[in-house]
């Protein structure tokens, strides 16, 4: 099974998200919601699909909202939560590894680097200020093996009938002559 740890703040939602925005997201609500910064949201949404990663919140926010209603308000594959301990970060990530020794692969993305030493080469960080950027979404992507251009939803051109001037190179050529 693959893991990705989530971090919701700095990484979902960021400085310059806040700012973008109007604020940074308190919940779910259709107010909070356009407050996430849909481009990171869409990437690891992505990286979920085609690496059949599933999520373990690890955020604060798992505090004050549940796990599950995280994953449905995301549209993200969440199937659990880190506990909530005295230390660091990365110790109950270490808690939640230990109880799960079905984990194959994992990788955790945070804004803070609390993390155990035997974590780093698993971590991704992300700058608060910017939330998941692209060289971290790529990072993410080659822990699990993945490409990041296949994280891109399949993109079709629906014929519409019309053509446009550069596509129709006769036209062009005809007029030149």
């Amino acid at each position: 099974m693959k893991v990705l740890f989530l971090d919701i703040d700095g990484v979902l939602n960021s400085t310059r998200s806040c700012i973008a925005n109007k604020g940074y997201p308190h919940d779910f609500s259709p107010e909070g919601m356009p407050m996430f910064d849909s481009i990171a949201v869409s990437l690891i949404r992505g990286l979920c699909a085609r690496g059949g990663v599933s999520v373990v919140v690890s955020s604060a926010w798992r505090i004050t909202h549940h796990w599950d209603a995280i994953g449905r308000a995301l549209e993200l594959p969440t199937m659990d939560r880190t506990p909530s301990l005295l230390g660091v970060r990365g110790d109950e990530i270490a808690h939640w590894l230990e109880a799960h020794p079905e984990v194959t692969q994992y990788a955790i993305v945070d804004d803070d680097a609390d993390m155990l030493p035997e974590q780093f080469p698993f971590f991704v960080k992300t700058d608060g200020h910017e939330g998941l950027s692209y060289a971290n979404f790529a990072q993410l992507c080659s822990l699990f093996g993945v490409n990041q251009y296949d994280c891109a939803p399949n993109r079709m051109r629906i014929a519409s009938g019309v053509k446009l001037v550069w596509e129709d190179i006769d036209l062009l050529e005809g007029d030149a002559a």
